[in-house]
């Protein structure tokens, strides 16, 4: 039996889930990457930062298994819908805590989270995470709601920094993520020079990658000079990315 199935039957034969209870179970059946290897995703498109992909979506739940290829990394997001949810890690893992208030969102904490590690999600945690070293990995992730919404991750916001604006999505958290995931766009975001630059560091190698010459050039101005960030119009910022 796949290792996922086991999280499913087990979610699906609990009467009430939460997060002490979610925690708990996944750290005592010691799940091992190498059950779950058929889903991992290190070849995924440039275009999309990571790899993701469903495995499972129940009534009330989705897993997925997200592929962390050298240098992937979200953007800065939410979890929409979701009353409960973990992420298993299986390498030591890039993190990036947020404060989001409104139309503003902060840097919180960096971090390493261990190999090893099971997380508690709910919707308004708001983070970014990735892998920086040159060693690919994947991670276990399920998102639950207590009403009957099987994409509990639906309705997530992507704070894109670099536009100064906020994305919600359907649950995916790329970086410069297409206009095909998003439901609504809110523009006016705003933020600290620390928060940006941190930021600006980790997505400038996605934005190389996919050879966005004006968007690249546009961030390492602001690296170089972060006080233009701030003084620049809205619609400089559509027109580079």
């Amino acid at each position: 039996m796949p290792h996922y199935k086991k999280i499913v039957d087990a979610i699906e034969g609990q009467k009430q889930v939460d997060n002490n209870w979610l925690v708990s179970f996944l750290q005592r059946i010691d799940i091992k990457p190498e059950s779950l290897s058929k889903y991992q995703d290190f070849k995924h498109d440039n275009d999309k930062s990571y790899g993701r992909k469903v495995v499972y979506e129940g009534s009330n739940f989705i897993v997925y298994i997200m592929s962390w290829a050298p240098g992937d990394f979200t953007a800065i997001h939410s979890h929409g819908f979701s009353d409960w949810g973990s992420v298993v890690f299986f390498a030591d893992t890039n993190h990036r805590l947020y404060q989001a208030d409104g139309q503003k969102i902060l840097l919180a904490g960096k971090s390493i989270i261990p190999k090893g590690s099971v997380v508690p999600v709910t919707g308004d945690f708001v983070h970014a995470m990735g892998n920086l070293t040159d060693t690919p990995f994947i991670t276990l992730h399920i998102y639950g709601s207590d009403k009957a919404i099987s994409n509990a991750n639906d309705f997530s916001l992507v704070y894109e920094i670099e536009k100064k604006q906020i994305q919600t999505t359907s649950g995916a958290a790329y970086i410069n993520i297409s206009e095909d995931f998003s439901k609504k766009t809110v523009h006016g975001l705003q933020t600290n020079v620390e928060t940006l630059v941190d930021y600006l560091q980790i997505i400038l190698p996605y934005y190389k990658k996919n050879n966005k010459h004006d968007a690249v050039g546009t961030i390492e101005g602001y690296l170089r000079e972060p006080e233009t960030y701030f003084i620049k119009y809205e619609h400089e910022m559509q027109y580079n990315f």
